[in-house]
Order: structure tokens, then C-alpha cells, then sequence
């Protein structure tokens, strides 16, 4: 829809106050980024208790980028928030995992990507989570409504993996969908993912 002149906001030295806002948004932006690259933790928890939307909205904005190293970056930056309660409160979080169960549901439309290992850290970083949201997180292997495929369905497994015990004592059904995948799969690598996850599941192990 074209914009009427009226509705521009007034200028400030020749510079519109929206673009003002919008290179403030970058410069942030690009200071989270460096955060993350340095593995800055200190600088992280920080910028969170500042602005937790902004900074959250970042990390998980990032789950789905094309490059590896950026997402994993996120995943990880997840997990470590999540550690402490005084940053990230559990009804925060159960706010996230609802909004990443919602992503995954095919109803959504939403691209997936990065959502399972993001989902996998804050459970194993909150124990008091995972009764409730494993079985859910299995549950992608099996549901219909949920079920994945690719990079998706591959992040479901390593999640379920990165668990380790966990997955087994709250979601024992979802071993068997593990061993299903582990020896019928059609794509190699899934198959050795399942086979993994199913070593730590079933070993009692968390994968590092």
C-alpha cells in the first residue's frame, strides 16, 4: 500500500527518525553478533537483562540461518541463558518451548529450522522442563502433526540424543521410533544420527 506523505514522521536534520530507529536496531544487532563470535557470556547475560525480547528475538531469529557456525552459536547461547533462572524465568521459557512446539506443527507455516536443538539445550539446562516437553519433542518423530523430515527431523534425533537419559525416562516409546530409524531410514545420515542418539539414550549419557 503506498504511504501518504502525511503519515512520515518529521525529520530530524535531514534524517527520519523511523531510519534513526532502524540503524539503531542494526548496531544492536551487530553487537549481539559479536557477543556470540567472542563467547562473550558475561556480555550475553547482560544484554538479555537489558533488553530480553530484543535479544531473544535475535538468537532465535538465528536458529534458521544458512550458516552452520551462526546457528549453533544460537543454539548454544539458548542453552546458556536458560541456566539461570534470574535471567530467563521458567514461565519465559515454557513461553518459548510453546512457541517452538508451535513452529513445528505443520499448521504454523513457520521454517522450523534450529527449533529442535534450541528446544534440547534450555530442556537440559532446566530439568524441571523435561517431563513435560520430551515426550513432545519425541513425539516429532511419530505424530502426524508434528512429524519432520531433512535437517528438521535430524535435529529432532540429535536433540533426543543430546538428552541422553533424559529422553529415556521420559519418553521410553521414543526409543523404538529411534531404532526404526536407525534401521530403515532412507538417508545415511539420519540413520547414523538415530544410531547415536540411541547410544546415549539408552547408554546414559549426555552428549557434549
Amino acid at each position: 500500500m503506498p504511504v501518504s506523505c502525511r503519515a512520515v514522521r518529521p525529520t530530524v536534520r535531514g534524517i527520519d527518525s523511523s531510519m534513526t530507529q532502524g540503524r539503531k536496531r542494526v548496531s544492536e544487532s551487530s553487537e549481539i553478533g559479536v557477543v556470540l563470535e567472542e563467547g562473550d557470556h558475561e556480555a550475553l547475560q547482560a544484554a538479555i537483562r537489558a533488553k530480553p525480547r530484543r535479544v531473544l528475538r535475535y538468537l532465535v531469529g538465528r536458529l534458521c540461518s544458512a550458516d552452520p557456525t551462526e546457528k549453533w552459536r544460537a543454539v548454544r547461547a539458548l542453552g546458556h541463558l536458560a541456566l539461570d533462572p534470574t535471567i530467563l524465568s521458567t514461565a519465559q521459557l515454557e513461553e518459548l518451548l510453546r512457541r517452538f512446539l508451535w513452529a513445528l506443527n505443520d499448521e504454523s507455516g513457520a521454517v522450523a529450522f534450529g527449533i529442535p536443538e534450541a528446544m534440547a539445550e534450555v530442556l537440559l539446562a532446566r530439568p524441571e522442563l523435561q517431563a513435560k516437553y520430551i515426550p513432545i519433542l519425541g513425539s516429532c518423530l511419530d505424530s502426524d502433526d508434528l512429524s519432520q523430515v531433512g535437517a528438521i527431523e535430524q535435529g529432532v534425533i540429535w536433540g533426543l540424543g543430546r538428552l541422553g537419559s533424559a529422553t529415556a525416562k521420559h519418553a521410553p516409546r521414543v526409543l523404538e521410533a529411534l531404532r526404526q530409524v536407525a534401521s530403515n531410514h532412507a538417508d545415511p545420515e539420519t540413520r547414523r544420527l538415530a544410531a547415536e542418539a540411541l547410544r546415549a539414550t539408552e547408554g546414559g549419557d549426555v552428549q557434549r
